[in-house]
């Protein structure tokens, strides 16, 4: 599934738009669930100690071949999880997909909270690194080692942004009050969303694949399941 969700990014050229910091916390969490993953998992095979016998102190946490393969599945999952949000928030439309919840028979207003906060990610965002180079103009530089630093960094970056963030969402709040949201029961739409033959075969295909993974997990494809 990484592989794929890696190929739809290089089929739709989607750009990942990932800082030098977002990235080495993407790689350093992994590997840190990677890590935890083998100390806490003890069944397996015996591969090795991290911490091995010196004298008569150890062995301690046992690195096992089942560690390393749920470790490896688990970071796995956290980054498909992760590019799979990029790869939607990237190719997602969302006053089309406001529509098509419309269609599904959900209240526009639960559709169109959605698409305020999808709105908002790239806000926010933007809106931070306007409060981080407003700090460095001033001579506040992010500090991370100690617990109070990095309560000082969060002090110096969340209250603004809050307060920021509340201040949009009271002006988006006065104008859709000022327009009439939530007056009337019908919705009228300036683009709608069309079913296409991508859609239905997307669809089919994911259907497909979900029965696929549950045949395979309740054991209905035994011969299969021993490849897999």
């Amino acid at each position: 599934l990484l592989v794929i969700v890696i190929l739809l990014f290089r089929v739709s050229r989607a750009s990942l738009n990932l800082s030098r910091n977002r990235t080495r916390f993407i790689i350093i969490f992994s590997i840190l669930l990677l890590f935890f993953q083998v100390l806490i998992t003890v069944n397996g095979t015996v591969l090795g100690f991290v911490i091995p016998q010196l004298n008569n102190f150890g062995p301690f946490f046992p690195i096992t071949d089942y560690g390393i393969e749920r470790g490896l599945s688990i970071a796995s999952r956290f980054l498909l999880v992760v590019l799979s949000s990029m790869l939607f928030v990237a190719v997602t439309d969302p006053t089309l997909l406001a529509h098509s919840l419309t269609r599904l028979r959900i209240p526009y207003r639960y559709s169109f909270a959605l698409v305020i906060a999808l709105r908002f990610l790239p806000l926010f965002d933007s809106e931070n690194q306007v409060v981080r180079m407003a700090q460095k103009s001033r001579g506040i530089q992010p500090e991370v080692g100690g617990f109070k630093k990095i309560l000082r960094t969060i002090q110096y970056t969340f209250f603004p942004l809050l307060v920021s963030s509340l201040s949009r969402v009271e002006s988006l709040a006065i104008s859709m009050d000022g327009r009439g949201f939530g007056i009337s029961t019908n919705r009228t739409y300036f683009r709608k969303s069309n079913w296409k033959k991508s859609d239905t075969l997307l669809a089919l295909t994911g259907f497909g694949y979900i029965l696929l993974c549950s045949m395979l997990a309740l054991g209905y494809l035994p011969l299969l399941s021993t490849i897999v």
